[in-house]
């Protein structure tokens, strides 16, 4: 290891939803600021640069699912496991920021994987790891964790001289006292409100509730002489080219930026169940989609998913430009996207050509997931209202640290930040600097194709939900509303309805991976874990093996052994939200499902006495027999789970110990083992 400084380094992230990316990228942007030469790639560019070279190098990483690494850094992952001298990498010092989210058991697995596998190969880190936490907020960490990395990152890598036109002080002060506002505002006098286009628009129905002002308490605020730690005014990077033509852009058609695993077609919405009792807490749909005229193309298993691309709500986005003062006509023109001289485009905005604002924010950005210190940070310097000014630095602070939470537990939407700070009139392009990728969403297939090659079924929750108390401000989610309005908003309990109407959406496939699928042996058991809508798959897996058990018995002529299926599953009542009861019951009946082990969490007794209020307790219930099935006829484990992944892995390990005789810390590493199998399974979702 040689002890002269580099004269650069080398960034690489892996990025799921655009967190990392965004992250590393100001990152390598500051650095530059810095005086620090860099270049910072998506690990599906790892390819360019050569490590085997490279002195220095930082890894931002994302997580997917249950700690699995996110789809851009799959080749970073082969290429590194194809090298087996533990001395490649000896030249090397490096750094981890990893983004993960305590929810899930395997918190931050990517990050410690990577950090596992760059020691293994003989480097050595310069600066510790961070592991930020979502379920406390990403900036809790990783702030702190990039203003030590300046130090940490001097005394192995050339500092030059620093660029003073964007000049970052370590840790910022900014008087509150002195706090002066410019205007940057453009007062155009335009026609407003903004009328909806005439077009297939089911946003009309949804009685959509829009632009709600946030509430904060300001008492530290007024106390507070200065504000620290601020974050540094994020880069500008996209530039608005705009068309010659005079023709607006057609909205009938995908936008050319939208960037997809896998092609993207159309799929018919055919058939449309609801799943849930009138009464019950939340609306769960089961909807069927037509891709006969696709199936050649697109060949599933149960355990695959689709993904599917729907727009951010029109009036939302059109309350959006009214509050930016952009006109119809200004926001369906044709523009294009690029980058400043010395940036790089974020890369959901790369192919951001021939498109308009209106498709931008209709496809383009997130408009509602949590917002990020940067952005506020920005709205603070294209507010005129001083006192708005102030509360947005403060926010962005050390000293606004309980607010900024505050913020955040009111899930905002872009709307609502500037409803709240009406006088902040920032340029749209800035908005694009710091503003996420919108992101599909991913459902799950519940039917084998087996039975139904010429569909995919899926099941959701209507995400619509008032924030917590005191707030109480009713909030919807993106896709499943609006699928809900596109085939008719149905109520009428277990009934299916044929819809008539031809309406496609986009879809693309996303296939597992991961090994989530029915082993191809009958004989292998399969104990399946899926509370509420994570029962949806295992409709499928059950279907299928059904029909494996049909043509093993008439290709064989003989009765083969038949691995035993149980099936736990939680919902709340069973009257009113019991998915799929009457396809699990057939399936009991016939004696495809072995046990049909059902916890209802508002029954009357559930959790006293020893009865079951959640499907870990069921686990816990049945121990001795799940037991059995696991150390003596090797059965397989599925979990498809939200949120409770722990508590289902913990519930595994009490098992293992009482009835294995294990320590405690020998059944996790079984567990674990058993992962690193492919024995024990488990497809989570956020």
């Amino acid at each position: 290891m040689t002890a002269e400084k580099s004269s650069r380094f080398v960034i690489l992230y892996a990025s799921q939803t655009g967190n990392s990316e965004w992250i590393a990228k100001n990152i390598h942007q500051e650095a530059l600021e810095r005086g620090f030469v860099n270049e910072c790639h998506g690990m599906e560019e790892h390819d360019k640069v050569d490590l085997s070279k490279e002195n220095i190098l930082i890894l931002v990483s994302s997580n997917t699912g249950d700690g699995d690494p996110p789809e851009n850094a799959t080749n970073f992952f082969r290429f590194m496991r194809k090298i087996k001298s533990n001395t490649f990498l000896s030249h090397l010092q490096f750094a981890i920021l990893g983004l993960g989210d305590t929810n899930y058991t395997n918190f931050n697995n990517t990050a410690k994987r990577l950090e596992k596998k760059l020691l293994e190969l003989g480097a050595t880190p310069f600066y510790e790891k961070g592991l930020a936490d979502d379920a406390m907020g990403l900036e809790a960490t990783v702030d702190p964790w990039i203003e030590k990395l300046w130090p940490a990152l001097a005394k192995v890598c050339v500092q030059k001289g620093k660029n003073n036109n964007n000049a970052h002080d370590e840790n910022i002060v900014e008087s509150v006292k002195n706090l002066s506002v410019n205007d940057k505002s453009d007062n155009n006098d335009l026609s407003l409100p903004l009328k909806l286009p005439n077009e297939l628009s089911v946003d009309e129905k949804m009685n959509f509730v829009i632009g709600t002002k946030i509430t904060f308490e300001l008492s530290e605020l007024a106390k507070a002489e200065t504000l620290t730690a601020l974050p540094r005014i994020p880069t500008v990077i996209c530039k608005i080219v705009k068309s010659n033509k005079k023709e607006s852009i057609n909205p009938a058609s995908l936008p050319p930026f939208i960037n997809t695993s896998t092609p993207i077609v159309n799929a018919r919405l055919d058939t449309v169940r609801c799943l849930t009792h009138p009464d019950a807490l939340k609306r769960t749909i089961h909807l069927e989609l037509d891709i006969k005229d696709y199936k050649e193309k697109l060949e599933f298993v149960p355990g695959d998913s689709i993904g599917i691309i729907a727009p951010n709500n029109k009036k939302l986005v059109l309350e959006i430009l009214k509050t930016l003062e952009i006109g119809e006509n200004e926001a369906n023109q044709e523009i294009s996207i690029e980058s400043l001289e010395g940036t790089v485009l974020p890369s959901h905005l790369r192919n951001a050509q021939t498109t308009s604002i209106m498709e931008l924010f209709r496809y383009g950005v997130d408009l509602t997931s949590l917002p990020r210190k940067a952005l506020l940070r920005l709205m603070a310097e294209y507010t005129t209202d001083e006192e708005e000014r102030k509360t947005l630095l403060f926010l962005c602070s050390k000293q606004g640290a309980d607010q900024f939470n505050r913020l955040r537990h009111q899930i905002p939407t872009l709307l609502d930040l500037l409803v709240t700070f009406p006088s902040c009139k920032p340029p749209v392009e800035r908005l694009f600097d710091v503003l996420p990728s919108h992101q599909p969403r991913y459902y799950s297939i519940a039917n084998s194709p087996l039975v139904n090659r010429d569909s995919f079924h899926i099941a959701f929750n209507i995400v619509d939900y008032k924030t917590p108390d005191p707030y109480g401000v009713r909030k919807f989610g993106v896709c499943t509303p609006w699928l809900d309005n596109l085939s008719g908003h149905v109520n009428e309990w277990n009934k299916r309805f044929p819809l008539t109407t031809k309406v496609d959406i986009p879809i693309f496939m996303k296939q597992n991976t991961y090994g989530f699928a029915v082993p191809s042996d009958i004989s292998r058991p399969m104990i399946m874990i899926g509370p509420g809508t994570g029962v949806a798959p295992f409709i499928g897996f059950i279907q299928h093996r059904e029909q494996q058990i049909i043509a093993e018995r008439r290709s064989d002529n003989i009765e083969k052994s038949l691995g035993e299926m149980w099936l736990f599953y939680g919902c709340r009542d069973i009257e009113k939200d019991h998915l799929y009861r009457e396809e699990l019951e057939g399936f009991l009946k016939r004696g495809i499902l072995k046990e049909l082990l059902v916890a209802t969490s508002r029954a009357p007794d559930a959790g006293l006495n020893g009865n079951p209020k959640y499907v870990q307790d069921l686990l816990r219930k049945r121990g001795q027999e799940l037991y059995e099935l696991l150390d003596r006829k090797d059965a397989m484990i599925f979990v498809y789970a939200q949120g409770m992944a722990k508590d289902v892995n913990d519930a595994l390990a009490d098992i293992l110990v009482e009835y294995g005789n294990m320590q405690r810390s020998d059944s996790l590493k079984l567990l674990a083992k058993w992962m690193n199998d492919k024995r024990y399974l488990r497809d989570l979702w956020s």
